[in-house]
């Protein structure tokens, strides 16, 4: 029963009926379906005798990293910052540890990572009902915005899915649960809906006009390929052809990446005083959601903005969230053949989600989170099948993760020094 109402909190968090469907506006629907949730779980739990939290790494580090969050102003001493940080950030760890312990069979994950995709898709059924009425079924106006070719009409969705950059990655991150459907061995039936879905969530993208989604998108499509194959230069060809192929037809703002373009220059210069701020408050950060408190935007970049808040400590269990992610699911897809296409599918849509992070502020967004939660529990799933698949945190993960912050934080320091 537990599974029941986690599975309609995942579908109200996406779909957000309660803020939109009359006679039911303004219901605290996903907090009771949160806590019911978690209730049913600690009954089933107990009667069963197993353990409320799985014994997976991505359950303890996603704690860290939440007390990297409250330790940012812990160590300014800014009880009200705390305050602030901790009511909210919790919604986005209630559905997290939910997911991730959860989801503890194969057969609940199938139907979660179904289910995703299925609201994606409605998402753009509402995405196509608001391009052609200028409003969507929420009744929000699309987003209007200027470009070298005019004002632009980019459609969105209501609450945590309000900015068409949000929308974009969650239809990224569908895109890339279908790849492997669609390429992969399986019935024929299940690739033609696989290729179906694909062609719906990429005229979604298209419509999203989103360059920080497009390039998500050739992330994971070029991952994909390149991890598929298993032959990098191959994989690239292939990878790189389809994006480009795509890329013909994508919006017209991808043109407008140079450095001199306007946005661009001020994202740079963002990233800039981001770095600044990164180099005063080294351990621990300025302060959650403190960013735009000493600039007009956020940093544009989700590991600028990681270390400018949150400091090296935050960066780090950022970082190693996303790290331990794919690294779980890479040695399920190595060592279990049922479960191989998931976990392909899981690692493609992590690395776009990545890739599109180093140009958008989604730091604490919930789908890095709940895609790490997916991964986890995939993890689980296989472990429960082959003991023999285990995938602590060692030493050397840590000495990667540590050296693969260091490298975003160049990288950013690189590209400003280049314009």
């Amino acid at each position: 029963m537990s599974f029941l109402f986690l599975l309609l909190f995942i579908i109200f968090t996406f779909l957000r009926p309660q803020e939109w469907v009359p006679g039911m506006i303004g219901w605290p629907i996903i907090n009771i379906f949160a806590v019911l949730a978690f209730i049913g779980l600690i009954f089933e739990r107990n009667s069963s005798g197993k353990k409320l939290f799985l014994n997976v790494p991505q359950n303890k580090m996603v704690l860290a990293f939440f007390g990297a969050i409250l330790m940012s102003h812990v160590a300014h001493t800014y009880l009200w910052g705390l305050r602030e940080a901790f009511f909210s950030f919790l919604p986005v760890l209630v559905l997290f540890y939910l997911t991730l312990n959860g989801i503890d069979t194969e057969k609940k994950f199938r139907i979660s990572f179904w289910a995703i995709v299925i609201v994606s898709l409605i998402l753009v059924a509402q995405g196509h009902y608001q391009i052609n009425n200028f409003y969507g079924w929420a009744g929000q106006p699309v987003t209007l915005q200027n470009s070298a070719e005019g004002e632009v009409q980019r459609i969105n969705w209501i609450g945590i899915f309000g900015d068409p950059n949000d929308l974009a990655l969650t239809f990224v991150v569908a895109v890339g649960f279908l790849l492997p459907f669609v390429f992969g061995k399986c019935k024929t039936l299940s690739r033609l809906v696989s290729i179906g879905g694909v062609a719906a969530l990429l005229y979604g993208l298209i419509l999203t006009n989103s360059r920080g989604g497009i390039l998500a998108l050739l992330a994971t499509g070029f991952f994909f390929f390149v991890r598929k194959t298993r032959k990098f230069v191959f994989g690239s060809i292939v990878g790189g052809g389809m994006g480009f192929l795509f890329l013909l037809i994508a919006p017209s703002r991808m043109g407008e990446l140079s450095s001199s373009e306007g946005s661009a220059a001020s994202r740079l210069d963002l990233w800039y005083e981001g770095l600044q701020i990164f180099k005063h408050n080294l351990v621990f950060g300025r302060g959650y959601n403190m960013f735009m408190e000493a600039l007009a935007q956020t940093a544009h970049n989700s590991y600028v903005l990681a270390a400018a808040e949150l400091g090296t400590v935050g960066l780090v269990l950022w970082i190693g969230l996303l790290f331990i992610a794919i690294k779980g699911c890479w040695i399920v897809q190595e060592k279990n053949n049922e479960l191989a296409t998931y976990a392909l599918a899981m690692q493609s849509s992590i690395v776009g989600f990545a890739a599109a992070a180093f140009f958008l502020s989604r730091t604490y967004n919930i789908l890095p989170f709940l895609l790490v939660a997916l991964s986890g529990s995939l993890w689980y799933v296989a472990q429960q099948k082959d003991q023999s698949i285990r995938c602590p945190v060692t030493k050397k993960d840590w000495r990667n993760i540590l050296l693969i912050s260091i490298l975003s934080i160049v990288s950013v320091y690189f590209f400003i020094r280049a314009r």
